[in-house]
């Protein structure tokens, strides 16, 4: 079976409907013709052959979407950080199936690095109606294509400027700057923000971006010293880390985490390197409740806002799919900080004494 769709560079695809109006026949004779289910005259067979040339047309693979216009199935792209999906991934794809089930759209979901085939795939071949997608950079290809495609899809994350298309996404600069702000109210004067790995930030990743400029301009807002470090997404890596920082500065008393891989190594770098949580480092992060529940002492952390990114998100989709003219909307979403145990008073410094004067 083939799915007739736009030829490269026409900006809109071709569709069963498309190709009936042009060769002034049904859309049921169109795909009778290219089934094969029952027999079509000469005549109208050489018609319906012509319009399809004129327009244009790649072969595809989904019977559903020839004959009705559509898969009833969406896209989910989820290019992984780390080595492994988080559990934010996780919980999103879990959450993102039921909402989309709900709206009789089943689910692909793409774990895959090599964006080529995914496109190519996914598409060029119109296997899918729509798409969500997500770890959005600044500037993103991705976008561009799915954009100059004519494809609905809805990112979760923002590009640099994301006026053009829909878009849900955790206010980091915000939810960073209180992080900020309630360990200054805690009287710490000394941060550091352990960030996202550093060709994640350097590529333009939207978070990482974010969070770090939040954290800055908050450190300067409120008078404390602010330092930035890199850090790979995984235990190990946050161990080294802020091994590192403590051999090589340990004036900090706090820690601002936007890399939740990171976090049970952090925790077990400080305590082996004698500091005490939270009485002489606290601990602020963007976290899993689950997670932050877990851990000694529990981590002060504002959850990751699964349910309310993917409901918004699958929303958006369906929205745009019933209706094309649907102009792009975006939302903004600033979860709550939960205060547990890994925050507390800055440690008192004792001023050197000054010696005395020879009497």
């Amino acid at each position: 079976m083939e799915q007739v769709v736009a030829r490269q560079g026409e900006g809109r695809r071709v569709r069963i409907y498309d190709i009936a109006r042009h060769a002034g026949v049904s859309a049921t004779t169109v795909s009778a013709m290219l089934t094969g289910k029952r027999p079509v005259s000469a005549a109208t067979r050489e018609r319906i052959e012509r319009s399809i040339a004129t327009l244009g047309y790649r072969a595809n693979a989904s019977a559903k979407a020839l004959a009705h216009g559509r898969t009833d199935s969406i896209a989910l792209l989820i290019p992984p950080a780390g080595r492994s999906l988080s559990a934010f991934e996780v919980d999103f794809i879990a959450r993102v199936v039921q909402q989309a089930r709900a709206s009789d759209y089943d689910v692909l979901v793409s774990t895959s690095l090599e964006e080529e085939k995914v496109f190519a795939r996914l598409v060029e071949e119109e296997r899918v109606d729509g798409i969500i997608l997500l770890e959005v950079c600044f500037e993103d290809r991705r976008v561009e294509r799915l954009v100059e495609s004519g494809t609905p899809f809805v990112a979760v994350g923002r590009t640099a400027d994301p006026r053009q298309i829909s878009w849900v996404d955790i206010d980091f600069s915000s939810l960073v700057r209180s992080f900020v702000r309630h360990l200054r109210d805690l009287r710490h004067e000394d941060l550091v923000l352990v960030n996202t790995p550093r060709p994640l930030y350097d590529r333009g990743y939207g978070p990482a971006r974010r969070a770090q400029s939040g954290f800055l301009d908050a450190c300067e807002e409120f008078g404390v010293r602010g330092r930035v470090v890199y850090c790979d997404a995984n235990p190990e890596a946050g161990f080294r880390v802020t091994s590192e920082i403590l051999a090589d500065d340990p004036s900090f008393t706090g820690l601002v985490v936007m890399n939740d891989y990171a976090i049970g190594g952090i925790y077990q770098a400080l305590t082996l390197g004698g500091r005490r949580i939270p009485h002489d480092t606290s601990i602020i992060s963007l976290a899993d409740a689950r997670w932050a529940d877990a851990l000694s002492p529990r981590l002060t952390a504002a959850p990751q806002p699964v349910d309310e990114m993917a409901v918004t998100a699958v929303r958006l989709l369906t929205a745009k799919l019933a209706d094309p003219a649907l102009p792009p909307e975006g939302h903004l979403i600033l979860p709550p900080v939960t205060l547990r145990e890994s925050t507390a008073a800055a440690p008192i410094r004792v001023a050197a004494r000054a010696p005395e004067r020879p009497r």
